[in-house]
């Protein structure tokens, strides 16, 4: 009986060049290292319409309510998922509340292998129920092969609850890119060292939801210009940069009535733009929650 042959995601594909990379001088692996890094990133940059789309959608979704933010993976791709999922709290003031994380093995396989997580779906749906997954939420699902099937489960899950749901891969051929509302891929294709997606796979999946959570809290309102006005004020540094912000973008108001007021505005940034150009304090809390894009409201009066 012919051996059937088995079709694997480009990602675990042995690269014949480099069978002898073990044995190549340090700065040439660093040379091929380094260029499979910069691949990555043009491969993000090629679906940068698509990515725009998913935060479109996302921002729709979540605006003006409590949805969350949800990543969901296995391995080092959801671990890349809570990486970014983190920042946005102290970064650009995301609620604690609003953002969550699916996590094949729990919250042990973030530091841990947990045997056969990656494959129990059974896990997966357990896990939709636990954290009440709904139709106010979006789901990113996060897999270099686009095949993993806790993954896959949470995403058909998600769709059935009438959550928005986002795909990030690096296989065109995946079941991710058939699930999702809106799959992003990477065609990486195949590793320095075969198989290990923490590192071209890995890196566009880093720099892609870098990109696609910084458009997203824009678009919520979280950044004026090129400036963050959510960052938690949690240290001297930080609350003198909310000063000189909020001065610089006031005429007439220098960076110690800046402090002054940021104090007593209990370190809202946003509030304090709004309150120093004329809003009245409930007026600027009222609009703030429409989480529309900052410079719309800072304009408007």
């Amino acid at each position: 009986m012919a051996k059937k042959k088995l079709t694997i995601p480009p990602t675990e594909v042995v690269n014949p060049d480099g069978r002898d990379f073990d044995r190549l001088p340090i700065s040439e692996q660093l040379r091929r290292l380094l260029a499979s890094q910069a691949h990555a990133i043009d491969m993000v940059q090629k679906i940068s319409h698509p990515i725009a789309l998913a935060v479109e959608a996302a921002t729709e979704r979540l605006r003006r309510g409590e949805g969350r933010l949800i990543y969901a993976g296995a391995g080092c791709s959801i671990r890349i998922g809570v990486q970014d999922g983190i920042e946005l709290v102290p970064t650009f003031g995301w609620p604690l509340s609003r953002v969550a994380y699916l996590i094949a093995g729990g919250s042990q396989a973030l530091s841990l292998s947990v045997e056969g997580a990656e494959d129990d779906v059974a896990a997966a749906r357990q896990q939709m129920d636990d954290f009440s997954v709904s139709n106010l939420d979006v789901v990113i699902g996060i897999t270099a092969s686009g095949n993993t099937n806790f993954t896959c489960q949470i995403l058909e899950s998600s769709i059935a609850r009438g959550a928005l749901t986002i795909g990030v891969s690096s296989n065109p051929k995946g079941r991710l890119t058939e699930i999702a509302d809106h799959p992003l891929v990477t065609t990486t294709g195949s590793e320095v060292l075969a198989g290990s997606t923490r590192l071209g796979a890995g890196t566009a999946q880093k720099a892609l939801l870098n990109c696609f959570s910084t458009a997203l809290m824009t678009q919520l309102g979280r950044v004026l210009g090129n400036e963050m006005l959510c960052v938690q004020a949690t240290n001297r540094k930080l609350k003198d940069r909310q000063a000189r912000i909020l001065a610089g973008q006031i005429d007439g108001i220098d960076e110690t009535r800046a402090y002054q007021l940021l104090s007593e505005l209990n370190w809202d940034l946003r509030k304090g733009l709004l309150v120093a150009s004329g809003w009245a304090e409930d007026d600027a809390a009222l609009a703030l929650a429409d989480e529309r894009p900052f410079r719309e409201l800072f304009c408007a009066n």
